[in-house]
């Protein structure tokens, strides 16, 4: 049994509702430093972001070690932006939803992706999902979607001057 299928184990061994549950994420988190596209791991990760019955901070920090380790194979990161976007569109917490938001910024360059922040950012009813969509837009950085809904975006009332200052640091005007 190698690392990762022991963290795996541990995790599944833990009571619905431990707080412990981070523990054995966060470690696999340390282990796609070197290893990003792990065979397990990153197909647990996954899963457990899609998972509505899972712990909720459970899935908060697998978001988290979604959008700071994110898989370099194609069909690992497509896995991988798919849990994501399961979370953000669903009727979830919103604290899932406010990370997996966030944590979309490096799989912003999938179509699919991009439309969903784009919707996220424009009209969620909730303020903070629709910050952290912008947050991940902006981690994303520049490309003509992006650049084309922060010109968009720049009139907003709650939102609008966040997208004019990430226009600005791509050295872009808004739009007139």
């Amino acid at each position: 049994m190698d690392r990762t299928d022991s963290l795996i184990e541990q995790f599944r061994a833990l009571p619905a509702e431990s707080d412990e549950k981070r523990e054995p994420i966060a470690a696999m988190g340390d282990m796609l430093a070197d290893r990003p596209d792990h065979p397990a791991a990153v197909p647990f990760l996954a899963s457990v972001t899609a998972d509505s019955e899972e712990y909720e901070l459970a899935r908060v920090e697998a978001t988290m070690v979604l959008r700071l380790r994110p898989p370099t194979e194609a069909d690992y990161r497509l896995r991988a932006g798919q849990a994501l976007l399961t979370v953000l569109r669903g009727p979830d917490e919103n604290l899932v939803r406010q990370y997996a938001a966030m944590a979309l910024g490096p799989y912003a360059d999938d179509p699919e992706v991009h439309e969903v922040l784009a919707a996220a950012v424009m009209d969620d009813f909730d303020r903070l999902v629709r910050d952290n969509a912008l947050a991940a837009l902006d981690e994303a950085g520049p490309s003509d979607k992006r650049i084309e809904l922060l010109h968009r975006l720049s009139a907003d009332a709650a939102l609008g001057h966040e997208a004019v200052r990430i226009l600005s640091s791509w050295g872009l005007e808004p739009a007139a």
